[in-house]
């Protein structure tokens, strides 16, 4: 748990780094491992990378992730004027009462949840599992049909190897043994994430050093009054990102902007906020952090991830071995038990951790790119090679790298293709099972149940989002 809060700390603080490449390089290592401890050390990456932001974000001005990019709004202003101390404090203590509090209301959301998925039949879990993919490509920020396509290379990578259904017909193996099994989860999360963002930062030989400095304490802790003060802005930006997590495709980036906006607007002085602000920290770090716990909600209780990070964590599980969603409650209700308790002890671990190293990580900021791309890259491979002891996986890795880095180029978002595998799977064998079941696809749309509301969801979105386009457009015609 120490060992992830720490490693998930460290690549959410350095620029360039983040939470799901943190996830993808521990991959191979849990790969045989024990299923809690495996548990334990992904929850303890993800609490910690979320977080973890927030140094950079303070000190540099520049956010470790997307989750931390409101926190730069008022945190360096208050480092500037010799208060980074206090906003540090301020960002730890706020990340931890996020977490906490969503930790909370994933307790008491995702057992009786995942006891009412469990009279879902074929057809509702396609519904359930075609509607989340469908949120997430159009939730996501930027273009819908940029997001649409990467998706839908996620899914097509899923149809590779031998049918789910009948265990037999090959499709799209052209003859390879290797491919017989599919492509690995693995290999494809390095590929896609890590090793692009290698590429993207091996240009830059130094990170940039911190403009001001930090004021020395033996730890950071939020003062009482701090906390008086901003309680009521934590509670708020708590259920948010809960809320936010929930939501597939969202995440904490926008969590962050959107507790931060929140609380401009409950604000009674709202001109303060970007000139270093206490709430303008408080609100987006217990947005962003609340996420965790709201993305884990539908991940555990119906097999379904609510961002990037989940989507690494739920492909994780089945390497494991481990049935997602709501058989989970009913097959292993132990890993079910400790997925839970686990995101709970790692905010405190988080806690502890970050208030009495922070002096350390505004120093790792300055390490040269030089050493740490090499170390991931070097992890990147030998993780893919252990996979099969084979070097097939290493040549499947590489062409990822190729397609990643093309659409990364071109601004097409990697985190679709992530979520289209690994939900991929899921909407294939349903539907087919459910044809099977009902005798053809018209039969099982005349079915009254929530797997046909969920299909005709799925299908209402994309047409709503089309017919603003089209009305934008043209409104945009008519003013030029």
């Amino acid at each position: 748990m120490t060992v992830g809060c720490a490693l998930g700390t460290v690549f959410g603080c350095i620029p360039g780094l983040s939470t799901p490449i943190a996830l993808a390089l521990v991959l191979p290592l849990i790969f045989k491992t024990d299923v809690h401890l495996a548990i334990c050390l992904m929850m303890g990456i993800y609490c910690g990378g979320v977080s973890g932001g927030l140094v950079s974000a303070i000190m540099l001005k520049i956010p470790g992730s997307s989750a931390a990019v409101a926190t730069t709004f008022d945190g360096y202003p208050m480092a500037q004027r010799g208060e980074g101390a206090r906003a540090m404090s301020i960002g730890v203590f706020a990340s931890f009462f996020g977490g906490t509090v969503s930790t909370i209301f994933l307790m008491l959301l995702a057992n009786p949840l995942a006891h009412i998925a469990l009279g879902f039949g074929p057809w509702e879990y396609f519904g359930t599992a075609l509607m989340a993919l469908i949120l997430a490509v159009f939730l996501m920020k930027g273009d819908p049909l940029k997001s649409l396509i990467t998706a839908c290379i996620g899914v097509l990578l899923t149809t590779v190897g031998i049918s789910p259904i009948d265990g037999v017909a090959e499709r799209f193996t052209f003859g390879s043994v290797h491919l017989k099994n599919g492509f690995q989860m693995i290999a494809l999360v390095i590929g896609v994430f890590a090793l692009p963002e290698v590429l993207k930062n091996a240009g830059r030989i130094k990170n940039i050093k911190p403009a001001v400095k930090l004021e020395k304490k033996r730890f950071y802790l939020i003062s009482w009054s701090d906390l008086k003060e901003l309680f009521t802005t934590m509670v708020r930006g708590s259920i948010l990102g809960t809320i936010v997590g929930i939501l597939p495709g969202l995440g904490g980036g926008p969590a962050c902007l959107m507790g931060y906006a929140m609380e401009k607007r409950f604000s009674k002085e709202p001109e303060t906020f970007g000139t270093g602000n206490p709430h303008g920290i408080a609100a987006p770090e217990s947005a962003n952090n609340a996420t965790v716990g709201g993305a884990l909600i539908p991940m555990l209780s119906l097999g379904v991830p609510g961002d990037t990070n989940t989507s690494i964590i739920l492909g994780a599980f089945t390497l494991l071995g481990i049935a997602t969603g709501p058989i989970m409650v009913q097959n292993t209700p132990e890993v079910f038990t400790t997925t839970i308790l686990a995101v709970f002890v790692a905010n405190f671990v988080m806690l502890i951790l970050q208030s009495f190293s922070i002096p350390y990580l505004v120093k790792m900021l300055s390490v040269s790119n030089i050493y740490l791309l090499p170390i991931i890259t070097v992890f990147c491979v030998t993780g893919c090679i252990s996979l099969n002891n084979n070097t097939f996986e290493v040549y499947y890795m590489m062409v990822l790298l190729f397609i990643g880095y093309l659409l990364e180029s071109n601004d097409y978002p990697v985190a679709p293709l992530i979520i289209g595998f690994v939900l991929g799977g899921t909407v294939e064998t349903n539907l087919r099972r459910s044809i099977m079941y009902y005798g053809s696809f018209t039969n099982c749309l005349s079915k009254v149940s929530i797997g046909t509301l969920f299909f005709g969801v799925s299908i209402i979105i994309p047409i709503i989002y089309l017919i603003l386009g089209i009305k934008n457009a043209r409104d945009a015609k008519k003013a030029s």
